[in-house]
């Protein structure tokens, strides 16, 4: 039976508090009882949402990866293509980093499920590639367009300029540095700025 407007509305602010407690504790540790517990809500309301955990599970991985559609690909999406949705690209990137409560929802994840096979973790890695291969297009038409030089290898530019990204998560989260952010824009700018110059 299809869901109603105020269910679909009811299952999306569940998932989104889900969201933000997998960041800070993990998908494990979002049980059925966790959750509702979190929602001051019964368990067996959860429970008929979403079936079993792992159903939960990749219902939050999949809540999660609209709310990094929202906030970083779409908006990106306003800049020029190329080398402007590039940096639009890595700049909304770590702005999204802020939104969740315990950092970046997919690095979390990433380091829970990487060495499990199964659904979630391939739900995981679809979003990776996602992201990854919508950072690397812009790259290649960059080079098309001679923003970029044409040797410039996409995989490799991409791989530095995420490097960055974890790192602002990392400093930010473990570290405690209030300059994480600030620190990660300079080092995606920098690394884009030489790349640039190379095409001149």
């Amino acid at each position: 039976m299809p869901m109603t407007r105020r269910g679909d509305q009811h299952r999306r602010e569940i998932l989104e508090r889900a969201t933000h407690l997998a960041s800070v504790e993990g998908l494990e540790g979002v049980t059925m009882g966790r959750l509702a517990a979190a929602l001051g809500i019964s368990k067996g309301g959860v429970q008929a949402l979403f079936g079993t955990k792992q159903d939960l599970q990749l219902a939050i991985v999949a809540a999660a990866v609209d709310m990094f559609r929202q906030r970083v690909l779409t908006p990106a999406e306003q800049a020029a293509e190329g080398l402007p949705r590039l940096r639009a690209l890595f700049e909304a990137w770590i702005d999204y980093l802020d939104f969740f409560e315990g950092g970046c929802f997919f690095s979390a994840a990433a380091l829970e499920f990487d060495g499990r096979p199964g659904p979630v973790r391939d739900a995981i890695l679809d979003a990776a590639r996602t992201a990854y291969d919508a950072a690397a297009g812009q790259v290649r038409l960059a080079c098309r367009l001679g923003e970029l030089p044409p040797g410039t290898d996409p995989e490799q530019l991409v791989f530095e300029l995420h490097g960055s990204v974890l790192a602002a998560n990392h400093a930010r989260q473990l570290l405690h540095r209030a300059d994480a952010f600030d620190r990660a824009r300079r080092a995606v700018r920098d690394r884009l700025d030489r790349a640039a110059r190379t095409a001149r």
